[in-house]
């Protein structure tokens, strides 16, 4: 498992964690939410929509992932890809192919691209993306510029 994985496997723990807590405490205010989004687990927060709290009974509420609204499984288990094909990146093969398909659209897409670009193409969560879009730069097939929404991928 890549440092990625491992980064991306934590914050998809840290998210469950906090929608459990928070569907533990119902009389916390909106008041007390947004004290808490102004610290840490602001990002966290802001990935939390109500369907996730209110459909959160064992089952994985979609994520919102990106500003347009983007759904994808609250696990980084498979996922459906735009040609209606599970993306799946939790085995070694699973991971290889998905940074296949990456460098390919990278490759199609040609000059810098975006993250949310690429996903448009593959399909898949965020965070898969990302995580093999980094795995590509360990590797040295891409490298990066820019940073959070501004980041853009290039080949190297």
């Amino acid at each position: 498992m890549s440092k990625f994985d491992l980064v991306a496997a934590m914050e998809d723990r840290k998210r469950e964690l906090l929608i459990e807590l928070l569907l533990q405490h119902p009389q916390l205010t909106l008041v007390e939410l947004q004290q808490l989004a102004r610290g840490e687990l602001g990002s966290l927060l802001r990935s939390i929509t109500l369907s996730d709290l209110q459909g959160h009974h064992g089952a994985h509420a979609p994520v919102r992932d990106a500003p347009g609204g983007k759904a994808a499984s609250a696990k980084s288990g498979p996922t459906k890809a735009v040609d209606g094909a599970d993306v799946n990146t939790r085995t070694h093969a699973g991971r290889e192919a998905f940074d296949k398909r990456l460098l390919e659209v990278v490759t199609a897409i040609g000059g810098p691209v975006s993250a949310s670009q690429v996903q448009e193409r593959i399909g898949g969560s965020n965070m898969q993306v990302r995580a093999g879009l980094n795995r590509l730069i360990e590797a040295g097939e891409l490298t990066w510029s820019g940073k959070a929404r501004g980041t853009r991928y290039h080949l190297n």
